[in-house]
C-alpha cells in the first residue's frame, strides 16, 4: 500500500480587512480562519507535514489547536 505524503501550507484571506490565516493541503482540503497569527499557523502546518497527517484529520487537529 502506497503511503500518502500530504503537503500542508499556510493560506491567507481577509475578513473585514483583518488578515486571517488557515491551512490548505495539496489535495484541496482546507481549514480557513484559524488565527490572525501567521507564525502560529505556520508552526501548525509544519507539524502536520512532519507527522504526515492525513488530510482526513485536519479539522480534528485544528479544533484541538483552537481549544489549546
Amino acid at each position: 500500500m502506497k503511503r500518502m505524503n500530504p503537503s500542508f501550507r499556510v493560506c491567507q484571506e481577509s475578513a473585514a480587512g483583518i488578515p486571517m490565516f488557515g491551512i490548505r493541503c495539496g489535495d484541496g482540503t482546507h481549514a480557513r480562519g484559524i488565527s490572525t497569527d501567521y507564525q502560529e499557523v505556520y508552526r501548525l502546518a509544519q507539524t502536520c507535514n512532519r507527522c504526515r497527517l492525513s488530510p482526513v484529520h485536519l479539522m480534528d487537529v485544528v479544533e484541538d489547536f483552537r481549544r489549546s
